[in-house]
């Protein structure tokens, strides 16, 4: 963050021992703070802010593959209840029939789609926000061809504030509800290539992977794929 200069109203804030701020070292300043956009495949920018969430929200809702620079690196996101959109991801990465990793919004839809336990949920809903490695619900929606011939499910909660927002209703899709799907999130590569960290580096190398490009302006410092924790997680089987 230090590469994020305050504006005055900020600096004044944080200086001022009798401000709540003056011991917060985040700075989440839509001024000062890191900045967020969706861009195009071809390098033109499409919307900014609270508009790119809005943006790249509705493309996921209508079968794109969205590249979403979260902490480590980038995320290949689709729609986990669209086959068209899944069978593309898995044409363009390279990616035969190696299971995908899914996020969900929260513990209830996870549940939906899926068996449970609590020392599941624990780890489900632990800091370090692992993939955890659950039975498949009969009937879920979720297509077979996010993990093939598997009846469990590699899933995931949000760990970052732009996974949040992602998963906001948006009031301007005809059925809001569908928007809450669960979302594809495998590592931004082509199959055994090094995951992405840079802003750059991704357009070179997943332009031919993702439609669009959900970029903010803080550097990654170091490379992490995807998270995991031992038993009943693997995220090196659901990347």
């Amino acid at each position: 963050m230090a590469s994020f200069e305050m504006c005055p109203d900020c600096a004044s804030e944080y200086a001022n021992p009798l401000d709540r701020r003056f011991h917060a070292q985040p700075i989440a300043c839509p001024v000062c703070g890191p900045q967020i956009w969706l861009e195009g495949a071809d390098g033109t920018r499409i919307a900014e802010r609270d508009d790119a969430i809005l943006a790249a929200r509705r493309l996921l809702a209508n079968e794109k593959i969205v590249a979403i620079k979260g902490l480590g690196g980038f995320h290949l996101a689709c729609d986990a209840l669209n086959i068209e959109a899944v069978t593309e991801l898995r044409k363009r990465k390279l990616r035969v029939d190696k299971p995908f990793a899914l996020m969900m919004p929260d513990l209830e839809t996870v549940q939906k789609h899926c068996f449970v336990s609590k020392a599941e949920r624990i780890l489900l809903e632990s800091r370090q926000r692992p993939i955890v490695l659950l039975e498949r619900k009969p009937g879920t929606p979720i297509v077979e061809e996010v993990a093939p011939k598997q009846a469990t499910i590699g899933v995931m909660l949000p760990y970052t504030p732009i996974h949040y927002l992602l998963f906001i209703p948006d009031s301007g899709l005809q059925n809001p509800s569908e928007e809450i799907h669960p979302l594809v999130m495998t590592s931004g590569n082509l199959s055994d290539e090094p995951i992405a960290t840079r802003n750059d580096e991704a357009r070179l190398r997943l332009a031919t992977l993702a439609d669009t490009f959900l970029f903010h302006n803080r550097d990654i410092r170091t490379r992490c794929d995807d998270f995991g924790h031992p038993g009943r997680c693997f995220p090196g089987i659901w990347g």
